[in-house]
């Protein structure tokens, strides 16, 4: 599956999944979103962890699904699992909140603990390590692009 992200022009951006049989589904996301997204990207294509957000919209899920009333249940809980890796792997992106893998780990748990999810998915200081670099380049190309442009990443996992 393609995903694009492009850069609003005087407005908002736009997150476009073309899957591999060519339908497609497209969102506009406020600002927060892209770097989100991009972090989705890195968890779980790093961590190869399925049932997930791209995983999800790869299947057929339309990105909208994600923000109907009532679909909370439907999404599984390796989903739940990655929202709380990313959560925390984002958080690196502002100044002086770098973690190690066992605080990284701990807050994971945290949040996962607090929402009921059964699952662990412990991060190796490797794992960590890899996410991070690669969420920088992606961070950096997309701070290049000019508005209209897009940042193309190609979702593999499963497929």
């Amino acid at each position: 599956m393609l995903i694009r992200i492009t850069k609003g022009r005087n407005g908002p951006n736009t997150l476009t999944c073309i899957r591999d049989d060519g339908a497609t589904t497209w969102a506009k996301v406020q600002d927060y979103f892209p770097i989100h997204d991009m972090t989705h990207f890195v968890v779980e294509t790093t961590l190869g962890i399925p049932n997930a957000f791209y995983s999800l919209v790869r299947d057929g899920w339309d990105i909208s699904d994600f923000t109907v009333k009532g679909n909370a249940k439907r999404i599984p809980p390796e989903a739940n699992l990655v929202e709380a890796l990313v959560g925390r792997l984002q958080r690196e992106v502002m100044p002086g909140t770098e973690f190690t893998a066992e605080s990284y780990n701990e807050e994971v748990v945290a949040v996962l603990e607090g929402i009921g999810n059964p699952l662990r998915r412990p991060v190796t200081q490797a794992e960590l390590t890899e996410m991070r670099l690669l969420l920088r380049e992606l961070i950096s190309r997309w701070r290049a692009l000019e508005p209209g442009e897009s940042l193309e990443l190609k979702f593999g996992l499963g497929s």
